[in-house]
């Protein structure tokens, strides 16, 4: 008992000394200088989403809404999505499309395509459905603030050439498309 006490006694002695030590410096600097990772800083989770997102030139926000937002060589290009399901040779199905932006010169070509129909180019996108064999891929575009009565025609670029797409619907806010290979989508909107 009494090398109880004594080991008891000293516990308290030691756990009862106050102990000083100088803050780290060096930790401070490092927690008040360190900059966030960029891809933090612009939006990302993590930096295989901001490369999965450069690679599709896309911005974190268009990345994780599978959106385009904004394409460059568009002027006022309207904001588009994948707005519901797809169907794949007629059967509904759990797959998601792919957006990306497409390049400059895409972009120039499909703005010329919606002069030459007598409209003007909603937005150009570039669509592919990983993983999918199919003949007809029937997808649903969200289409940011269309007009329900709005005149709606889409081409696709297939091999340097713009080809016509059916338009299966087009509505408030949505255009539905029967696509027949993966590749840039116009929408141009018809007066």
């Amino acid at each position: 008992m009494k090398k109880f006490m004594a080991l008891f006694a000293t516990s308290v002695l030691f756990a009862s000394m106050t102990v000083s030590a100088a803050g780290s410096p060096s930790a401070a600097v490092v927690a008040s200088t360190a900059a966030p990772a960029s891809y933090v800083s612009e939006g990302f989770s993590d930096a295989g989403a901001a490369k999965a997102a450069a690679e599709r030139g896309m911005s974190a926000g268009e990345y994780y809404n599978n959106a385009i937002v904004a394409t460059p060589g568009v002027p006022n290009a309207v904001p588009m999505g994948q707005g519901g399901k797809i169907l794949i040779n007629g059967v509904p199905t759990n797959l998601t499309a792919s957006l990306s932006k497409v390049n400059s010169a895409v972009a120039s070509s499909a703005v010329a395509q919606a002069a030459g129909l007598g409209g003007s180019l909603l937005n150009v996108v570039n669509v592919t459905f990983p993983g999918a064999n199919y003949s007809v891929a029937t997808i649903n575009f969200y289409v940011k603030g269309l007009a329900g009565d709005a005149k709606v025609a889409a081409r696709q670029y297939v091999n340097g050439v713009w080809v016509e797409v059916e338009v299966v619907e087009a509505r408030a806010d949505h255009v539905v498309l029967n696509l027949k290979s993966s590749g840039p989508v116009a929408l141009v909107a018809l007066p």
